[in-house]
């Protein structure tokens, strides 16, 4: 599909904060700190580039660093630069109308999946949004409803597991008529779009991008004596509820940036969100 929008849109550039600026008690001029000083400089290098390229076109943005604060609805493109961490914390805030665009700014340093380019590369991606010509794709999420009434939405996956990685994880599954009691080190579910990260480690399986089914994928069921288990794994169009039977469950969204608690009794229903996101492509 062919991307259209306004003939002047309000256009938001959300970028990273550069890690240089919260690192603390690493020697100076050690290996670590000399990462991390390339990072910061191709980061903001990247930065600098992309600003120029969209005053060259005399498209008219605002700037603001990452954050939960950001009011996203005022604009109909938002260019994230940085990685998928900033990419993720701006797609779970827009909405159907809106377009993302992903701008890789250190390839070295930073995974970039759902980036369209690198700064090198914007100015092509930009004439053609300009010129009508860029491709897009709808990209579904997952909604997980939680304690209280909690909505969120998530773009990659959702993992439930204990709090303490080394404990065991516990829980009541339903899938559909099934419903069986896990034990074992956490559940990952995916959206089509997070099928190749941790879920595809874990056993899962690729899937579609315009695929709207959830994945789920069971870590290291435990296996003892007399216990078999019927949902080990797979895709599916239905709601699954889980309830956890642990005192110390967390439930983490696109990896650590959101961690809501999950105590015993606690129920989360996972299920295809009716929210997509438009990814501009490169």
């Amino acid at each position: 599909m062919i991307a259209c929008l306004k003939s002047e849109p309000r256009v938001l550039l959300v970028y990273k904060r550069s890690p240089l600026l919260s690192i603390k008690g690493l020697p100076p001029g050690s290996a670590s700190v000399r990462s991390f000083h390339r990072n910061h400089l191709n980061h903001y290098a990247s930065l600098r580039q992309v600003e120029n390229v969209l005053r060259k076109y005399r498209i008219r943005f605002h700037k603001r660093a990452r954050s939960r604060s950001i009011d996203y609805r005022a604009y109909d493109l938002i260019i994230t630069v940085g990685g998928d961490g900033t990419f993720f914390e701006a797609a779970r805030q827009i909405g159907v109308t809106q377009f993302i665009l992903g701008v890789n700014s250190d390839p070295t340093w930073s995974v970039g999946q759902f980036c369209a380019c690198d700064a090198k590369g914007f100015e092509k991606v930009l004439s053609k949004v300009c010129e009508h010509k860029a491709r897009f794709s709808q990209v579904h999420r997952l909604r997980v409803h939680t304690a209280g009434c909690r909505v969120v939405e998530a773009l990659n996956d959702i993992l439930i597991c204990h709090a303490n990685p080394a404990a065991m994880s516990r829980y009541m599954i339903q899938c559909g008529a099934i419903c069986e009691e896990h034990r074992n080190s956490g559940i990952w579910f995916s959206t089509a779009a997070g099928s190749t990260g941790a879920i595809f480690s874990a056993g899962g399986r690729r899937m579609p991008l315009a695929s709207r089914k959830i994945q789920y994928q069971p870590r290291e069921l435990y296996y003892t004596k007399g216990v078999s288990y019927r949902l080990k794994g797979g895709l599916t169009s239905q709601k699954v509820v889980v309830t956890s039977h642990m005192t110390h469950g967390c439930l983490f969204i696109d990896g650590a940036h959101i961690k809501l608690p999950f105590g015993y009794g606690q129920r989360a229903v996972i299920c295809p969100s009716p929210n997509y996101i438009q990814l501009i492509h490169a």
